[in-house]
């Protein structure tokens, strides 16, 4: 557990480290997203997405919604509610802000642009969310093999598997999942 809140903090780190007056918020306020965006009704149950890139790609099921990558963060808000929290960053890449908005169990990063933020990472941050193959941390590599086969990059105990534009990827020790993120391929 000390690994992936390791691993969090550094990530959170490295997002601020381009700036040097990050701003951050430990309430939650209410996400105004950077153009408007129209929401169905609250009483309508949120739709199905597609991708919004590549149909072959990894994606995230959160219960009936899945999350994509590059995929507007106004999707996700309008199905799983207010984050628990959102922490802000002058882009070191765009013209704009970097958020991470933390929900129970994982960390979404978005990207500015002109029409609102994009997911560009998807951290699980605990076994009680699972990729769409049914692997959480906790599993074992065996059970991640099994799931994904054996088409992938290692570095570092760091397992990465590529589809479309995206990339999944296993931080493994003692052959035990310890962290899994979801990325887009950005050019």
């Amino acid at each position: 557990m000390k690994k992936i809140l390791l691993l969090i903090a550094l990530g959170t780190i490295f997002l601020a480290a381009c700036t040097s007056e990050p701003e951050t918020s430990n309430t939650v306020a209410p996400y105004q997203p950077a153009a408007p965006v129209q929401t169905a009704p609250a009483s309508t149950p949120p739709a199905e997405t597609t991708p919004p890139v590549n149909a072959v790609a990894f994606a995230l099921p959160i219960g009936n919604f899945t999350i994509y990558m590059d995929q507007n963060i106004q999707d996700v808000l309008d199905a799983m509610g207010e984050p628990l929290g959102v922490f802000e960053a002058p882009s070191c890449a765009f013209d704009g802000i970097d958020r991470i908005f933390s929900f129970s169990g994982l960390q979404i990063h978005t990207y500015p642009l002109d029409d609102g933020d994009f997911i560009h990472t998807v951290s699980i941050r605990d076994d009680s969310i699972m990729t769409q193959n049914g692997i959480y941390i906790g599993n074992s590599w065996d059970s991640v093999l099994a799931a994904y086969g054996s088409d992938y990059q290692q570095d570092f105990g760091m397992f990465t598997f590529t589809k479309g534009v995206t990339k999944l990827q296993f931080y493994v020790e003692s052959d035990m999942v310890v962290a899994i993120t979801y990325g887009l391929i950005m050019n």
